[in-house]
């Protein structure tokens, strides 16, 4: 039985199941963004004390911060979907993205265990900024009861 370490296919298809999870993250940020703006929103009627107003902003930013990492681990779902399925190779692929002017033309090619843990970092980089807005939105009510 071949390792996943020598066949291309099995670490892609890894790669995209993980980086799918990164949609459950997006969703729950999506929602706190919203809560985030409200909160903007109120603090802006309220007078509240511009450290209260800055607080949900830093939520609000955290979160779109977040959208671009999701979005970027989307795309690679999908494109390590097509690997996994041998929709195209990873020579294809990095020419295409070259002509798209997506990668840069002196781009070395990489193999696909280099490829995954980078693009499995990009769900990493969600749940870092996730945990950053929780902590932002958590810490609203409590500056605003020392204020």
């Amino acid at each position: 039985m071949a390792d996943a370490q020598e066949n291309p296919a099995v670490i892609a298809a890894i790669a995209a199941s993980y980086l799918r999870q990164g949609r459950a993250l997006d969703w729950i940020s999506r929602g706190l963004t919203l809560l985030g703006v409200l909160a903007v929103v109120i603090a802006t009627y309220a007078s509240a004390p511009l450290s209260v107003s800055g607080l949900a902003v830093l939520a609000v930013l955290l979160g779109l911060v977040q959208s671009y990492f999701a979005l970027r681990a989307g795309f690679d779902a999908e494109i390590f979907g097509h690997l996994a399925g041998n929709a195209f190779s990873t020579t294809n692929f990095d020419r295409a993205m070259k002509r798209l002017g997506l990668f840069a033309e002196d781009r070395a090619s990489r193999p696909m265990s280099e490829r995954a843990r980078g693009a499995m970092a990009l769900v990493r980089r969600q749940a870092i900024f996730l945990v950053l807005q929780v902590a932002s939105l958590l810490a609203l009510p409590l500056l605003g009861a020392m204020l």
